[in-house]
């Protein structure tokens, strides 16, 4: 008993850049499963949102620890991506766009994020009526393909590319008038 509480506790102050970011994801992708009941209603819905956001948060710090302990890691990059969108999505829009910057500038061969993270730039600008700006991190954007398995994804990857650019032109349309 004393041996396997010894190496439980060993193994918690071991930390790779693969067992930071498995922390990261999987600690609050497992408490979610743990909250949803089979019966949903608006409450329910508030309730799993709430623990989303906080579990969410609660991975910032495996993130930070990936990022400043093993700053040469491949992992870094996802973990950047992934600290960017929390930040996004619960904190400060104007961090999570330094954030998303260092993304797109980071050296790496993964397409996917960075096409994501320049939608997600593009997204932000078009939050503060930048349509032009917005309209280059579109462009940007398509220059990283993303590999979809089957049409629907790429339906709604499409979708959200025309939306974006919908609002681009349309906002730069009322700023002429």
């Amino acid at each position: 008993m004393l041996f396997s509480t010894f190496v439980s506790a060993q193994n918690d102050t071991i930390n790779t850049p693969e067992v930071l970011l498995h922390k990261a994801q999987s600690d609050s992708y497992y408490k979610l499963l743990d909250s949803i009941n089979t019966y949903y209603d608006a409450e329910t819905e508030k309730q799993v949102n709430e623990i989303i956001k906080t579990e969410s948060l609660k991975s910032l710090v495996y993130y930070d620890q990936l990022i400043t302990q093993f700053p040469n890691s491949e992992l870094v990059f996802d973990a950047l991506y992934n600290k960017a969108q929390i930040t996004y999505s619960y904190l400060d829009t104007n961090l999570a766009y330094e954030i998303f910057l260092k993304v797109v500038n980071f050296n790496t061969k993964k397409t996917a994020y960075k096409h994501r993270a320049f939608r997600a730039l593009a997204e932000i600008e078009i939050e503060k009526k930048n349509f032009e700006k917005a309209m280059s991190y579109l462009d940007e954007s398509c220059k990283y393909p993303i590999y979809f398995d089957c049409g629907v994804p790429w339906e709604i990857d499409t979708s959200q590319l025309r939306i974006m650019y919908t609002k681009c032109f349309d906002g730069l349309r009322g700023s002429k008038n």
